[in-house]
């Protein structure tokens, strides 16, 4: 078919179904908001019509006289790719909504029509939402999986010390909460390192049972214990000459945790059940979500293991302390979802700011997988609020506890300090607040400036006001 466009600005939608009411109130509709609407009672007269001008956007009906608007949403799919038709059916079945989408459809909608969602629709599927930045086709090579994405000073940080150790064959201990990317931080320092073309023997020490634990990190002998029928390779022995990444290694028991302690110090080791010493050369990169000085503190954890194996320490922010990323990793997660799905996806501005308002207690896996999940639910391939699993943000007043603890705070300093209530009740709010942040940065003022939208000269002279000495 001729790809023939109208020369108007105003976008073109052709109606294609044979119930006149359902035309007439439809075209009304979309006409009250200054679109060109054509009318055909099947799929026929909708192919001439198409022929002498093709439309932006096609609505057919499932059940017409003649071919269906399935069939007919088919050949559209296959001649003119790019157009967009949307399906209507009275008979909503789940088999049909199925079909509508697996033959290109983007997106389907049941009968009676709902005139505001139809029209909502209509505006993504012309393309009329304005869409994200994050979305949209960029010159910029596209990242490699396995690549890390991030360029703020959060992640500028952990780039250089990834560029420092890749160059040793020092320990390194990657922290970090669940879903932050510790695995991919561990997988580029080998990637860069000398050891690049060896083994990456990746262990996580959580999922390991407690009785299988030694055994797999350094093997056993045949009759070791019962099925241990043969001899078996342990993950140390499989990484010589590479990379051992012991993931949640704070998981380990104790036992296991001395026998690796030992292992450190000099690269030999027996497997279980076995008598002769064995050496290899490997680099070990740890990584934990878990607090290593608590467990130190409680017993469940080695404090000369730890020296082991942070000698170099590399600790990942959270998603929400580097949310300037955002985009970026959007951009970069739905374009390997784009790939699996053979489809174009991008995110509408209001999409992208619930992902902005959002704490992401499991920080990028958590971003990955509402992303995919929307993909699969956005047919058009256009991203809404509404396809986002999240939890709706809450309006409303501040907990009434806190809301208590400040006027409580107001009403002593209003007895307490008359003409000088604002400057100190700022500095009695402040202060804690400071500390906290300056806490879970371990002192960055950088770090802790980014997350509290201040510039670093700021933070610093509030620090000095308030006497804060840590960083």
């Amino acid at each position: 078919m001729p790809d023939v466009r109208p020369a108007a600005d105003c976008a073109t939608i052709l109606i294609v179904d044979d119930d006149a009411a359902v035309c007439w109130a439809l075209e009304q509709a979309l006409k009250s908001h200054g679109y060109v609407v054509t009318v055909a009672a099947d799929a026929a007269v909708a192919r001439r019509l198409i022929r002498r001008q093709r439309p932006d956007l096609v609505i057919t009906d499932v059940r017409m006289p003649g071919e269906s608007g399935l069939d007919l949403l088919a050949s559209l799919k296959g001649d003119l790719p790019s157009l967009p038709v949307v399906v209507t059916t009275a008979y909503g079945t789940m088999e049909t909504a199925v079909e509508a989408v697996r033959r290109g459809a983007f997106d389907y909608l049941p009968k009676p029509l709902d005139l505001d969602r139809t029209l909502d629709l209509v505006r993504r599927a012309l393309g009329e939402d304005a869409l994200a930045a994050a979305a949209q086709p960029s010159n910029e090579p596209r990242a490699a999986d396995g690549e890390i994405i991030g360029a703020t000073p959060a992640m500028q940080e952990v780039y250089r010390r990834i560029a420092a150790a890749a160059a040793t064959d020092l320990g390194v201990l990657v922290c970090g909460d669940s879903g932050t990317g510790k695995e991919l931080v561990a997988r580029a320092l080998h990637r860069y390192s000398k050891r690049r073309d060896g083994a990456f023997i990746a262990v996580n020490c959580g999922a390991l049972p407690e009785s299988l634990v030694e055994s797999e990190l350094f093997g056993h002998e045949a009759g070791a214990f019962t099925d241990a029928r043969s001899r078996k390779i342990g993950r140390v022995e499989a990484a010589h000459g590479g990379t051992l990444f012991l993931d949640e290694v704070g998981d380990l028991p104790l036992p296991a945790q001395v026998k690796l302690l030992r292992f450190l110090e000099d690269q030999r080791f027996t497997r279980v059940g076995g008598e002769e010493e064995l050496g290899v050369d490997v680099r070990v990169v740890a990584a934990t979500n878990r607090d290593l000085g608590k467990l130190i503190g409680s017993g469940a954890f080695r404090e000369d293991l730890s020296y082991r194996l942070r000698v170099v320490s590399i600790t990942l922010p959270r998603l929400v302390e580097r949310l300037d990323d955002l985009p970026a990793l959007v951009r970069h997660i739905l374009g390997r979802v784009a790939q699996r799905l053979g489809r174009a996806l991008a995110l509408t501005d209001e999409a992208m700011e619930r992902l902005r308002r959002h704490q992401w207690p499991g920080n990028v896996r958590e971003l990955r997988h509402v992303l995919e999940e929307a993909a699969v639910l956005a047919t058009g391939g256009i991203i809404g609020a509404g396809q986002l699993t999240l939890p709706v943000a809450v309006d409303g007043p501040i907990p009434s506890t806190i809301t208590a603890m400040a006027a409580a705070l107001a009403a002593r300093l209003i007895n307490q300090e008359p003409g000088a209530v604002h400057a100190k009740y700022i500095d009695a709010v402040e202060e804690p607040l400071l500390r906290e942040v300056l806490a879970r940065t371990e002192g960055n003022q950088l770090r802790a400036a980014e997350i509290l939208g201040i510039n670093r000269i700021t933070l610093k002279k509030r620090m000095d006001e308030l006497g804060i000495t840590k960083g």
